[in-house]
């Protein structure tokens, strides 16, 4: 029987077929539906990512913008866990510096003056050099120890931190120099700090020269082993900073005047004394912090085989500090200036702290003035001005240990942080050092370096 013939079974197909439409219906609408909230869902997740995209870029502008005094950290890494259970992050970078002179300096790489041009100086004049070297790569540990219910209010902390300029047998194979090895315990406002780290004074440093950071050349303070007490209780909407220092003496300059066996600062039977003050705040130019400190040194030396017939000696220094951001957050004046005698444990003096002839304290004064500058984000540009000048009536005309009249460097940087991790750097560095009865020692030094943060 042909379809056609059975008006029933048309009739029954139509009605199935119009059964099927409402579901049909509701199907699409339902699909509709999922797809909408699929667009929304999107469009919120774009708009979440966005703004963390927004918000990343002001945290790193704010972060470029302040001033800095040592290279920018790396990112935090994922900490490490000792079997003691305390944790360990690890941080530091890989470097490479490259570095031309069109004049000799004392060093190639560690650079504290220029040699006198002079041809009785017996240098030869108007020498170049060139060198290249990996040796301020560096590796630090900061150390974080679980809470210990017997030191009551006190956090245990430490810092190991290491690079390469321990003396060479070669450039192909460095030794490991430690920076920093100190445990810290600090409650509230309070803490003690035992160990080798920076000095109390002269806290900040030029853009330039990282192997020596101008040490000799304006900027005082080196690493020494101390014990140290700092209390930085918050005022007036800043914080104010009292530090003081007892620490080895000659533990930088190394002298035995007297060859005794004995460190001149050792034998005296006293430590090194720093103290500084400082406040910590802010002020309508910037929403960056300045800081500004004063400081004071002293230090004593003594030896069994008198010189001109003295054999007790001191090491004075006095001096500030100041850190000013201005201009919108994107400019800022950093500076150091002191005064004060038998320095060169604390690199001043040109390196000069007896004079080894007629047995005086080599006067000294000093500083840098710099102002730094973040065009772009990525980009930070630095320009200054250092000086180290030694009072020319206390050195000796012909002696090379004591005849270094006077430092003066005019200097300009360049660092480039687009690549982050990855910066690069440019150095210029206009130098001269003048003499006591000697002509002086002009250089134009040019340096460049990439490094890897981590």
């Amino acid at each position: 029987m042909s379809f056609h013939s059975r008006p029933l079974a048309r009739i029954a197909l139509a009605l199935s077929v119009l059964s099927l439409l409402p579901v049909a219906s509701a199907a699409r609408a339902a699909t509709d539906a999922d797809l909408q909230r699929a667009l929304e869902e999107i469009s919120a997740l774009k708009e979440r990512v966005e703004q963390l995209e927004r918000d990343r870029d002001d945290q790193r502008r704010a972060a470029v913008a302040a001033p800095r005094h040592d290279p920018a950290p790396a990112p935090e890494p994922e900490s490490l866990l000792t079997k003691l259970g305390s944790t360990i992050d690890l941080y530091g970078f890989l470097r490479l510096d490259v570095v031309y002179d069109d004049s000799l300096p004392n060093d190639p790489q560690v650079i504290g003056y220029i040699r006198s041009e002079d041809p009785r100086s017996g240098n030869p004049s108007g020498k170049d050099d060139f060198t290249l070297y990996p040796r301020l790569t560096r590796f630090g540990l900061n150390l974080h120890a679980p809470k210990i219910p017997r030191l009551g209010p006190f956090d245990l902390t430490g810092k190991l931190e290491i690079d390469f300029y321990g003396s060479p047998a070669s450039d192909s194979r460095n030794q490991i120099r430690m920076r920093h090895a100190y445990l810290k315990l600090a409650s509230h406002d309070w803490s003690i700090l035992a160990g080798q780290t920076t000095d109390v004074i002269s806290p900040i440093y030029p853009a330039v020269n990282a192997d020596l950071v101008m040490w000799g050349a304006g900027n005082l303070g080196d690493r020494r082993p101390q014990l140290r007490v700092s209390y930085e209780p918050k005022l007036l909407g800043g914080q104010l900073k009292f530090q003081s220092e007892v620490g080895l003496t000659g533990a930088d300059a190394g002298e035995d005047l007297d060859s005794n066996g004995f460190l001149d600062g050792e034998y005296s039977g006293r430590p090194t004394v720093q103290t500084r003050i400082a406040y910590r705040g802010t002020t309508p130019l910037s929403a960056q912090p300045f800081e500004i400190g004063a400081w004071y040194h002293h230090a004593w030396e003594e030896i069994d085989a008198p010189i001109n017939g003295r054999s007790h000696f001191q090491s004075q220094a006095a001096g500030g500090d100041l850190t000013l951001p201005f201009y919108g957050d994107v400019a800022w004046l950093k500076s150091e200036m002191w005064a004060g005698k038998n320095l060169d444990d604390v690199r001043g003096g040109i390196f000069q702290g007896v004079n080894t002839t007629t047995g005086r304290e080599i006067s000294s004064w000093g500083g840098f003035v710099e102002v730094g500058v973040e065009p772009v984000e990525w980009n930070t540009l630095s320009l200054g001005f250092s000086w180290d000048d030694p009072d020319n009536g206390d050195l000796t005309d012909g002696n090379p240990s004591d005849n270094r009249a006077r430092n003066q460097i005019v200097y300009l940087s360049n660092v480039l942080h687009y690549f982050d991790p990855l910066t690069i750097g440019f150095e210029y560095l206009r130098w001269t050092t003048h003499y006591v009865g000697l002509g002086q020692g002009d250089d134009n030094r040019f340096k460049a370096y990439i490094s890897y943060g981590f």
